[in-house]
């Protein structure tokens, strides 16, 4: 029997039918998205670049300096998170809090971060903290009509209390504060209850909204108000440059600096920022980068920065030049040498230890000959002897020791000595810690000082809690002086690093 022939529709209806399909494949698509849009983390691998926007930090940029530890961590880890979610990243700097609240609700970043808490905004979605913080009011030590409170209700009536974005009312202030909106909107004077005395007149306290800390320092130096309102944090920042501000009152519940994220999608994003977090906290990362960059910041008490101010201003002008042409010919910060300089003498070229060590570098009579300098107390011998030793014991380390732990350890050689440095990072790793980070070495040092670990080192005793107060303090007077004589090369670059400027590199 002859097939019958197969019958194929006419070419333009064989096209109709091909269209109708693409068309019914695409409704299909569209209405799949259309009911499950892609999730925030898709959206992002799409565009390929994480938007931040940070809160700037107005007390200054440079790197290495505390007054902007917190910014450079920050910073460290967005990067990290860019990284690991294989984008770009772009960085817009913005002056306020406010400022990032309202470009996360025009859903115009990504993520915020720069010291930030939760706004309480329906529009703003909390992320994962980054780390606690405690709230605190403060006062300007030149205003003696102010001074440190025993608790909230010893506030003076007609108080004017400075406050900012960044440190939102803590629940104990608010509860006793009930705010009444003036005519023109701004936040006016408001009651505070007189838990002492029942039925007498509720004193006045003003509040004050500021944009930053900053500001802040400003309006309590002028006595344009009479306390401020900051987290530990900003006030550990402007303390290290005005030490006449201090602490009248610290509030016991911790708050928590996080990521802010828009409201209005999924959790991807700050899923993915949490796991990110969390693993930087499992591996030690985070805390290694917390003690690389705020790890030195409550150090020195008042008397010791009024003293430190005091010697920026009477001394360091005559051995500035000095400290420059040495940095200049060794490639090292000047400020790192003036640093190390001002911990050994306070900049005092006829300084002399009990021990016996002379100068402004100190040197013992033993390193000052291995170096071959016969005078001691010549300032340009001392500071160019002294720079040769830093820089050798520098390259004695083991290379594999990182930075900046490989600075901190050859400053506590040039204080306790090579050998009881390395006896204390063997005790270091025969108990489970990490012999080449500085964290973990500072911790079996002061034990050097105890015969239950001592008599088990090479070189014995030593008063091992020494150079553990001496290293942070040397990073402490560095950041200090970076704030007071900054330069271009403080300015982190576009993608920054870890110690973009180490002091001891070669």
């Amino acid at each position: 029997m002859t097939p019958l022939p197969r019958l194929r529709p006419p070419s333009s209806t064989w096209r109709q039918i091909e269209l109708g399909v693409f068309i019914v494949l695409l409704t299909m698509i569209g209405l799949r998205v259309w009911f499950q849009p892609p999730s925030a983390l898709q959206q992002l691998t799409f565009r390929e670049e994480l938007q931040v926007v940070l809160v700037e930090n107005p007390l200054g940029r440079s790197e290495l300096s505390a007054t902007n530890g917190h910014d450079q961590l920050e910073l460290d880890l967005l990067h990290g998170f860019a990284r690991e979610l294989g984008t770009r990243i772009q960085v817009q700097r913005v002056e306020t809090a406010a400022e990032a609240h309202r470009r996360l609700r025009e859903q115009r970043a990504d993520l915020a971060a720069g010291l930030l808490v939760d706004p309480g905004d329906p529009a703003i979605e909390r992320g994962p903290d980054i780390l606690g913080i405690q709230q605190v009011l403060v006062f300007w030590r030149g205003n003696e009509a102010n001074a440190a409170l025993r608790n909230l209700t010893d506030l003076p009536a007609g108080t004017r209390l400075g406050f900012t974005a960044q440190s939102p009312l803590p629940e104990p202030l608010r509860q006793q504060l009930a705010a009444e909106p003036d005519a023109t909107g701004s936040v006016g004077p408001v009651a505070l209850p007189d838990a002492v005395t029942e039925g007498d007149a509720a004193p006045a306290v003003e509040l004050v909204p500021m944009g930053t800390a900053e500001s802040l320092h400003q309006a309590l130096a002028s006595d344009a108000i009479d306390y401020a309102l900051m987290n530990s944090l900003e006030f550990g920042r402007l303390r290290r440059l005005y030490p006449e501000l201090s602490t009248a009152y610290e509030f016991e519940r911790e708050a928590a600096v996080s990521w802010l994220f828009p409201a209005g999608f999924d959790r991807s994003l700050i899923d993915a920022a949490a796991a990110y977090l969390q693993r930087l906290r499992d591996n030690r990362d985070l805390e290694l980068m917390v003690d690389r960059y705020m790890g030195h910041l409550e150090i020195h008490d008042l008397v010791d920065a009024l003293t430190f101010n005091r010697r920026v201003e009477n001394r360091l002008d005559r051995f500035r030049e000095l400290f420059e042409r040495m940095g200049a010919q060794y490639g090292l910060d000047w400020r790192f040498i003036a640093a190390v300089a001002y911990q050994e003498s306070h900049w005092d070229p006829d300084a002399i230890s009990p021990t016996g060590v002379r100068g402004l570098m100190m040197l013992t009579q033993n390193t000052a000959a291995g170096l071959g300098i016969q005078d001691r107390t010549d300032p340009e011998a001392s500071v160019d002897g002294g720079t040769r030793y830093l820089l050798e014991l520098h390259e004695r380390l083991p290379e594999r020791i990182p930075e900046p732990d490989r600075t901190w350890m050859t400053l506590a050689a040039y204080n306790v000595g090579l050998g009881h440095l390395h006896d204390a990072r063997r005790l270091a790793a025969a108990n489970g810690d990490d012999p080449d980070r500085w964290l973990d070495v500072m911790q079996w040092l002061p034990r050097l000082a105890e015969a239950e670990w001592y008599e088990q080192t090479r070189f014995g005793y030593a008063r091992g809690w020494e150079p553990v107060i001496y290293v942070q303090n040397i990073r402490s007077y560095y950041d200090k002086l970076i704030q007071r004589f900054p330069d271009s090369s403080d300015h982190p670059p576009p993608s920054p690093r870890i110690y973009h400027r180490v002091p001891l590199s070669l």
